[in-house]
């Protein structure tokens, strides 16, 4: 007996959701995990702040129009902290 096709394409559906939801999506991060900003020509385009570089957000302006500037919503993630010694 073969299985219907309403089940085969219900597990599919099932299987295709859980390996998806595993899959970390860049917009899930903040725009203040990204450097760089994008601002697109095209009128009622938004500005994307989620480049990791100069050159990945010209990348994406490149052909269709925009610039890159610095994002100001960035915040470096702390560097590590150095103890000086204190003159005997």
């Amino acid at each position: 007996m073969r299985p219907s096709i309403s089940w085969t394409i219900s597990w599919t559906c099932l299987i295709a959701a859980t390996q998806l939801g595993e899959i970390p999506t860049a917009s899930a991060q903040s725009p203040t995990s990204y450097p760089w900003c994008a601002r697109y020509y095209k009128e009622g385009a938004p500005t994307s702040c989620y480049f990791t570089s100069y050159q990945q957000c010209m990348a994406s302006v490149s052909g269709v129009g925009g610039v890159c500037f610095e994002s100001p919503y960035y915040h470096a993630a702390p560097g590590p902290v150095r103890h000086r010694r204190a003159p005997a």
